[in-house]
């Protein structure tokens, strides 16, 4: 009877004491709920984007290839050159490849966030359980069971882990309104309507509750180690301890140091294999999943390296040797691994970064590159309705303008235009360009010059034949010649499709009459003797005079590509600053945590004579020292993954990516960790400058 009544009083005792603990630790218990709820959050937010960018493009042909009506344009065959047929990419794969890439990798990137809440989570059990081992070792002597003193925890973490949860449930609706609002899809080709979002409840509701869990997972191995305590060693004083602290520095075992290197083997050597032997998305999930694990695999070397490297980065900074240098110095040489998890969370969160903006500007160069061959130096004037024509606006410019007349395109996805060889070819002798002149003048009647992207669809190649029908009749026209520098017109479509077309000698446009407008409706104008300003700047004034006409120049051009490719990757904006905040409250949360439990400590610096200002200067160095190496090992591993994403974009997309490092994304790369590292300092500082130095003569 007495010991089930000691039993019922200890369960008493472990709901008011998980209580105490979350509230006296409220900095901490607000960090774990945060990180839950945050994570959470960003994966709901992409998910419900996903979803209601699905939704809006399910309507449309261009972006939804099996709606049962397509539109009405001629169709296309190809054939060898043995009169066999080539069995061409379908529509759908066409329009779907680039941007269900994108897609996967966003919801990739979504994890980024719910990793670093993870961080947070488990980094805060890990401490605070840490530091009450003599709490537990105290109930263990009293008489408490071993499930009584692990549900204390237990009950925290489903508390945190419920409260987070629900949270991030919430915010997703008021972030999913903003991010509609702003104009971020998953493909960057629909904007959703702010009265037609609607919510995946249950699939938001399993991301909210993986969450919930996340929260108790993170408390499982704290437990475990805090249950396997000695009791009399944890009672003992603390000048007594010290083995703890060595064993908990050694977090990575010796197999630990090859793991990464190996998986760098194996990805250099089976790449080629899966590039040639896997579909597109197949072959980009796998290098995904190579990225995810060669990530964890550096999440466990962190704590060693920030060891090893911690105290030579302190020695090797500029500037006078001070008291608040060298303790920080000795303090990251022995208890470097306590800052593991936020530089961990820094190293992610600026990898990504980095890795991001190296693709990004991949594609931007890439933009500027094909712009460069395919627009040259042209002005061209094309409808934006069907009643709009170019030849009202050309037929007025003087007798020695060069200009060259086109039809229209065929509707997509078999976009073919007709225009005469000879302006073609003037054209290009007029930009210097005798090889795209020479190009021009292979084309003539029963012939076709496709566009790379045209020619890759059908898979057919110079010397080939694509089969042209429909009600203007049929025709196997011959290849003669696959460039992108002969008759693009600039059309409001994706990127892949304003770059897919094939061009016909005007002498065949009777096959597609039925489908385009006439020759003349779009018009190239090329610069003259004349100064080019004086001469296009009339043009331009009677296009914008003439209703339904547009202007375009190859910078103009290359700006809208390059807004518009912003405007794809403005979704990983939202993730990565979602994913920065919760690392600056991670940086802030650990800090808080050390402070705390180094308050003893702090206060005997300043009975010895340390200032404030030393005392806020020490933690400062300590968030800068995060920050540094964070951003360090973050360019170390953000710079090869963004190799990787720019060599998967080359190898499953519709764009000829080469892989460039702007001299400053390094550097500020680091920058950018150290400032947020700061500025996440500065509040745990301002609690250390206020420590009570009466604490220093309190005897445990």
């Amino acid at each position: 009877m007495r010991t089930l009544l000691v039993s019922h009083l200890f369960d008493a005792l472990v709901r008011m004491l998980a209580w105490r603990n979350l509230k006296g630790d409220r900095f901490g218990t607000l960090a774990a709920i945060l990180g839950v709820a945050l994570g959470a959050a960003t994966v709901n937010v992409v998910v419900v984007l996903d979803v209601n960018t699905m939704k809006v493009e399910a309507g449309q042909w261009a972006s939804n290839p099996e709606l049962p009506s397509p539109p009405d344009t001629v169709g296309l065959r190809g054939l060898r050159s043995d009169g066999s047929v080539v069995v061409a990419q379908s529509a759908r794969q066409a329009t779907h490849e680039d941007y269900e890439v994108m897609r996967s990798a966003i919801r990739l990137g979504s994890l980024s966030a719910f990793l670093v809440g993870a961080l947070i989570v488990f980094f805060t059990f890990g401490v605070v359980v840490d530091r009450r081992r003599r709490e537990v070792a105290l109930l263990r002597s009293l008489g408490a069971l071993p499930r009584q003193v692990a549900a204390i925890f237990l009950r925290e973490a489903v508390i945190i882990g419920l409260v987070g949860a629900a949270l991030g449930f919430l915010l997703t609706i008021p972030m999913a309104y903003g991010a509609a609002a702003a104009g971020i899809t998953t493909t960057g080709r629909a904007r959703i309507a702010l009265g037609a979002v609607s919510f995946p409840w249950g699939r938001m509701a399993l991301v909210s509750a993986i969450g919930a869990g996340m929260a108790v997972l993170g408390v499982l191995r704290p437990v475990r180690d805090v249950l396997r305590l000695d009791v009399p060693s944890a009672l003992r004083p603390r000048f007594l301890e010290g083995q703890g602290a060595r064993d908990a520095a050694r977090r990575t075992k010796g197999i630990t140091l090859i793991a990464l290197p190996f998986m760098m083997l194996v990805y250099v050597l089976m790449r080629p294999f899966f590039r040639r032997a896997l579909p597109s998305l197949t072959f980009f999930v796998i290098e995904a999943g190579f990225v995810c694990l060669a990530f964890l695999t550096t999440l466990l070397l962190v704590p060693e390296l920030v060891r090893r490297l911690g105290g030579l980065i302190v020695r090797s900074l500029p500037g006078a040797r001070s008291a608040e240098r060298l303790l920080t110095q000795r303090r990251i040489e022995h208890l470097g691994h306590e800052l593991a998890w936020s530089v961990s969370g820094v190293m992610m969160v600026f990898a990504l970064l980095l890795a991001l903006h190296i693709a990004t500007y991949g594609l931007k160069h890439e933009v500027v590159v094909w712009a460069r061959d395919a627009l040259a130096g042209e002005l061209f004037v094309v409808p934006v309705d069907g009643r709009s024509r170019a030849d009202r606006v050309t037929s007025a410019l003087p007798p020695d303008e060069l200009v060259v007349p086109l039809t229209t395109r065929t509707p997509w996805p078999n976009a073919i235009e007709a225009a005469s060889p000879a302006d073609l070819a003037a054209l290009a002798e007029n930009n210097r360009r005798p090889d795209l002149a020479a190009l021009a003048r292979r084309l003539g009647p029963g012939k076709i010059v496709l566009s790379k992207m045209m020619s890759r669809r059908f898979r057919v190649k110079e010397g080939d034949r694509l089969e042209l029908s429909g009600r203007g009749g049929t025709r196997a026209l011959s290849i003669v010649a696959v460039t992108d520098g002969l008759g693009f017109t600039p059309v409001p479509a994706p990127y892949r499709n304003a770059k897919t077309y094939g061009l016909i000698d005007v002498a065949d446009a009777d096959l597609i009459a039925p489908y385009a407008a006439s020759i003349g409706a779009q018009a190239i104008l090329a610069h003259g003797a004349s100064p080019v300003v004086s001469r296009w700047l009339g043009a331009v004034r009677r296009a914008r005079q003439e209703p339904g006409l547009r202007y375009l120049d190859a910078p103009l051009y290359r700006k809208l590509r390059i807004d518009e490719t912003d405007k794809d990757f403005l979704i990983f904006d939202l993730i990565l600053l979602l994913t920065s905040a919760l690392a600056a409250l991670g940086i802030a949360n650990q800090l808080i945590l050390s402070v705390r439990a180094r308050a003893r400590e702090i206060a005997l610096y300043r009975v010895l004579g340390m200032t404030v200002r030393q005392v806020r200067l020490m933690v400062l160095m300590e968030g800068a020292f995060v920050g540094l190496l964070g951003g360090g090992l973050a360019a170390v591993l953000g710079v090869p993954l963004g190799y990787a994403a720019v060599g998967s974009l080359k190898a499953v997309s519709a764009f000829e990516v080469d892989f460039h490092l702007p001299p400053l994304y390094v550097p500020l790369t680091i920058a950018a960790s150290v400032v947020i590292a700061l500025f996440a300092s500065l509040y745990p500082a301002s609690r250390a400058a206020g420590t009570d130095s009466a604490e220093s003569v309190h005897y445990e």
